[in-house]
């Protein structure tokens, strides 16, 4: 089969987020079931040409973050409701036989794919992430749920609904994320199932040794919560022959995290990781921490955990706690520092 594989960001050019990693393990695995393959995703400003098989579509998403409140509204009306990039997609589209599109995260490259995938007869499956088809920032904060149920959030999801509701399945891997979905009249009279993205059965628990290595893998951003990670390893005052910390992966927190490691001496940054460094980085680690601030889905990092027989920290927020069938994963509240300066003592004893 030709299949399409779609995200906003693809490897190696995007922030290594959880929604890249899956849709460039499914190219992978679709890839040696056999199927031919071909991904769309975006550039900012032509920084990359097209291949045979990877197709760029000029978007300013990566740099969004950067703008003002009222410039980022306007960019995302436009998202929902002009036909972009319309020509282009039409042209990859039509100049193969395509039997299937699978599209996961869609900022950045528009709305108007569902439709030319339904008016060229593709069959399409959609996969959920996060809650970008609630709330155009894909983030909900702990406290802060109202943030879906806003006038604005609502006239954004009269939109995405309509645009999603030509896929014929919807994919999510996580029971939380579908049922959120559900509850705000997504997907009526669309196929859903719920499919982790990783195929793992539960390990036996590394037996832990002195001195421990906790890791945090992912963003170094205030929605991860490594800002409350930093506090909590402060506060929790480990000596360097009861356990350690090191951190991996790159963001805007980046120098606050640099800055922390001078100071204290049981705690390193060992830098934004390949897969293969990532494999011995877990390898060699015995405790994941994920202090998220936001409703997570079904985070990339504990399921890394997972397969690697790790033990876990991490919010008891959105689908995390279904991740608990799969490794040995202690809850904490969100937001909580005290929590989980308890928890890391609680585990180094």
């Amino acid at each position: 089969m030709r299949i399409g594989i779609v995200n906003n960001l693809y490897p190696p050019y995007g922030r290594n987020s959880g929604a890249e990693i899956i849709a460039a393990k499914m190219a992978t695995d679709l890839k040696k079931a056999g199927h031919d393959i071909f991904i769309i995703t975006t550039t900012f400003k032509d920084e990359q040409t097209d291949t045979e098989n990877i197709y760029f579509l000029n978007s300013a998403y990566s740099q969004l973050s950067n703008w003002p409140i009222g410039q980022k509204l306007f960019w995302h009306l436009g998202q929902l409701i002009l036909p972009l990039h319309k020509q282009k997609l039409k042209k990859i589209l039509s100049s193969q036989k395509v039997d299937l599109v699978v599209t996961h995260n869609l900022i950045g490259l528009g709305f108007y794919l569902p439709k030319l995938l339904k008016d060229l007869k593709i069959p399409h499956r959609h996969v959920l992430h996060d809650i970008q088809l609630l709330h155009p920032s894909g983030l909900m904060y702990f406290g802060k749920e109202n943030i879906i149920t806003s006038p604005l959030a609502n006239f954004y999801q009269f939109f995405s609904k309509k645009k999603l509701s030509s896929a014929q399945q919807i994919i999510s891997p996580s029971q939380w994320l579908l049922d959120l979905h559900l509850q705000h009249g997504f997907f009526k009279n669309q196929k859903t199932i719920v499919r982790p993205n990783f195929n793992i059965t539960k390990q036996i628990p590394k037996k832990i040794s002195k001195p421990i290595h906790f890791i945090f893998s992912g963003q170094l951003e205030k929605h991860k919560g490594i800002d409350i990670l930093l506090d909590a390893w402060e506060k929790a005052d480990l000596k360097p022959e009861l356990a350690y910390l090191s951190i991996a992966g790159g963001g805007s927190l980046l120098d606050v995290v640099q800055n922390k490691c001078k100071m204290i001496n049981n705690l390193d940054y060992v830098g934004h990781l390949s897969n293969g460094e990532m494999d011995k980085f877990l390898q060699g680690a015995e405790v994941m921490i994920l202090p998220s601030l936001v409703y997570e889905n079904s985070p990339t990092s504990l399921w890394e955990a997972a397969k690697h027989g790790l033990h876990a920290i991490a919010s008891d927020i959105g689908g995390i706690p279904e991740l608990k069938d799969y490794l040995d994963l202690k809850l904490i509240t969100p937001n909580d520092s005290q929590a989980l300066t308890q928890a890391i003592i609680d585990i180094s004893k």
